[in-house]
């Protein structure tokens, strides 16, 4: 093994920040770069003392074909002269962001983890730590404010984070890039560069190499600064996660929140359990800005049965003085109808609705969701029939012309059986309609002499 200088003051314990033993297995993501070659090495004389066993993962992208090569070349000579085990795999990037219609940048990432994922189920390794250092950290900070960002984007680069068999942590973030780069020096290490990072057209390259060197100008310590204020801000977004996490503890089990209470409360917070509660249902997705403007403004405003859209057919929902997020719900697209109503039993196959009619005896209630509607046949004009409900639609109740849409939504209808109901015509339009009421003047009263009776039962 190569010297031995002083680990960095800023260097975390991977095993600390994954909350393991410190005698737990480690994976660690091996470019080859100053800075995994100095974490490489760091860990391998970490491990003489706590007995972890380590392993280096690399990942020939296929982008910069021989010099790819040779990187994969240089990190396990590197690692076997550690006495560490190497793992690498090749997967052609270019191809695979031009088939899944991603950038390089994200194809390669998602290809990289990917391959860390698949190496820790394998081994059975329950960490997976990465290189990235404190002034990688001030390059996404600046990323983030440029992109809008709120106090979990302006904390920068998380110290550690759930993956999918375990835990990723980054034991360099309290460490600067110039540190990294005396260590290696101080330890003999050789390392290879990346051509790709001196790209400009990549904004993170654009940010290191013009914006980062311009804020030095300013004040040589930015980055020890930026590392420093990220940490205060770590701790603020704790507080605010752990008072959002006491917000939704009084939330009901089908996930509604009441509006007053959502419009009364701080929006750091509302703001975080809205991100919490759609995280949940969409698999991890995040929402952005535009769509909590959207999701707030409709809970201002408070009307039931409205919603807004969202990613991964996803709605936020207005429902009797709540709001909750659901997946959409398929459009129920009911085939026109028209159906004379005749004595007896008929059945609508278009929303599996049954109809009893009968002029001689009330219609025995058998089903649970029935509708019964008492008519005088007298006051019916002309032929009495069933339809869909269409686009327009009103009745006259009250003493006023009423639009059926508006009635469903103040009686809170459920959404899903407005479409199922049939809408009861005759040669005047509309007579009545389940839920709402039948049509001035057309209902039995104590004087009817020809009573009908229409029970709509809704499978």
């Amino acid at each position: 093994m190569t010297h031995q200088p002083k680990i960095p003051d800023g260097f975390r314990s991977p095993a600390l920040l994954a909350g393991l033993p410190e005698n737990t297995p480690i994976l660690i993501g091996f470019s080859g770069g100053a800075d995994s070659h100095s974490l490489l090495h760091m860990l391998a004389a970490e491990s003489k003392r706590t007995g972890a066993r380590i392993v280096a993962a690399h990942v020939n992208h296929g982008i910069r074909g021989e010099e790819a090569d040779r990187d994969e070349a240089f990190c396990r000579h590197a690692a076997e002269a550690l006495d560490i085990a190497f793992v690498s795999c090749r997967v052609d990037i270019p191809a695979l962001a031009r088939e899944q219609g991603k950038s390089v940048e994200v194809a390669a990432r998602e290809a990289r983890y990917a391959f860390f994922d698949r190496v820790m189920k394998e081994e059975g390794i329950p960490i997976l730590a990465t290189a990235h250092h404190a002034d990688d950290n001030l390059e996404t900070m600046l990323f983030h404010l440029i992109r809008g960002t709120g106090l979990t984007g302006m904390c920068g680069i998380p110290l550690s984070r759930r993956c999918k068999h375990g835990t990723l942590v980054r034991p360099l973030l309290g460490v600067t890039r110039a540190e990294l780069l005396a260590y290696c020096d101080n330890a003999g290490l050789s390392y290879v560069t990346d051509s790709t990072n001196t790209d400009t057209g990549y904004t993170r390259n654009k940010i290191r190499s013009e914006v980062i060197p311009a804020l030095l100008n300013i004040q040589s310590n930015a980055v020890e600064n930026s590392a420093r204020m990220a940490d205060h801000l770590r701790a603020d977004s704790l507080c605010l996660r752990s008072m959002t996490d006491w917000f939704l503890e009084d939330i009901c089990e089908d996930g509604s929140i009441e509006l007053e209470k959502l419009n009364g409360s701080p929006d750091a917070i509302v703001n975080r359990a809205l991100m919490a509660l759609y995280a949940d249902l969409s698999e991890g997705i995040s929402l952005e800005h535009v769509h909590i403007e959207a999701i707030r403004t409709l809970c201002r405003r408070g009307i039931s049965h409205t919603s807004v859209s969202l990613p991964k057919e996803i709605e936020g929902v207005i429902e009797d003085g709540r709001f909750s997020f659901q997946r959409k719900r398929a459009t129920s697209s009911v085939c026109p109808y028209s159906i004379p109503l005749c004595e007896g039993v008929q059945t609508i196959s278009q929303t599996k609705a049954e109809i009893v009619m009968s002029s001689s005896q009330k219609p025995r209630n058998i089903y649970k969701n029935s509708i019964l509607l008492s008519l005088d046949s007298a006051k019916i004009n002309g032929v009495l029939y069933v339809r869909n409900r269409e686009e327009g639609d009103r009745i006259r109740l009250g003493g006023m012309s009423k639009s059926i849409k508006k009635m469903f939504c103040d009686k809170k209808i459920p959404r899903d059986m407005r479409s199922r109901l049939p809408i009861l015509c005759d040669g005047d339009g509309v007579l009545a309609v389940p839920y709402l009421g039948i049509r001035d003047g057309s209902a039995q009263s104590s004087d009817t002499e020809h009573p009908l009776w229409i029970q709509i039962s809704i499978k």
